[in-house]
């Protein structure tokens, strides 16, 4: 009896075995796939970047209304895919295309939560851009006025870095940068295009009484760095 047992074990184990191996299969030839269309992809980038060489213009080539509508595209289709892998893959692929158009610098500031900034920096724009550390907030916002720079400075309730961009007419605040637990603690801002600034998340500074709908950011004397809500 002990031995029929043993047999049975044995043939079940196989066929475990030959499942796995035929999953693993089918996912490399999956990896081959996706392989395959991220070549595509990654020429047709270079394509616009050949076709964009001679454009000028002050803006950044970042163009978060577009990555926007893309993620949101490929979010509502997935079914299987988890949101957060989603979101991560297609940004980092975005952002390696984009690399392949212009280099794009992340110049950061972060004092007290460095590690958790930075992890939520390349979260948003992934590991493609070069990074670089602002010795201070007047730094990293200057090279962003100056260069394809997107500059990510560190948020406490406290900060008043922001002051600094309340007449700005060339930066804007367009990225909330949150932490594991979706407390914001760092802001990105850059060159970002009028158009683009629509479908950002409104960071706006207000003098008094924060409105109702809003989120208070940080505070410096009578003024106040807020997050409006969105509008549907």
């Amino acid at each position: 009896m002990p031995r029929n047992i043993n047999t049975q074990g044995a043939a079940d184990a196989a066929t475990t075995n030959e499942a796995l191996e035929a999953l693993r299969r089918d996912i490399d030839g999956l990896d081959q796939s996706i392989l395959a269309l991220i070549e595509k992809r990654v020429a047709a980038a270079r394509g616009i970047a050949e076709l964009k060489r001679s454009e000028g213009g002050d803006r950044l080539r970042l163009r978060p209304a577009r990555e926007a509508v893309v993620v949101d595209r490929l979010l509502t289709q997935a079914d299987e895919a988890p949101q957060q892998l989603v979101k991560q893959v297609w940004r980092e692929i975005m952002a390696c295309c984009l690399n392949l158009q212009i280099h794009t610098e992340l110049a950061l500031f972060a004092g007290e939560r460095a590690a958790a900034l930075t992890d939520a920096m390349r979260r948003r724009f992934g590991c493609a851009g070069r990074m670089s550390v602002a010795p201070s907030p007047a730094r990293a916002l200057q090279a962003a006025r100056e260069r394809e720079v997107v500059a990510v400075i560190e948020l406490t309730p406290d900060s008043d870095w922001w002051l600094a961009l309340q007449d700005e007419t060339s930066l804007a605040m367009f990225e909330c940068l949150r932490d594991d637990e979706g407390a914001v603690i760092g802001l990105a801002v850059g060159r970002i295009a009028t158009e683009d600034l629509r479908s950002c998340p409104p960071i706006r500074i207000v003098e008094g009484i924060v409105p109702a709908d809003a989120q208070l950011l940080a505070a410096a004397g009578s003024y106040k760095l807020v997050l409006l809500a969105e509008q549907p």
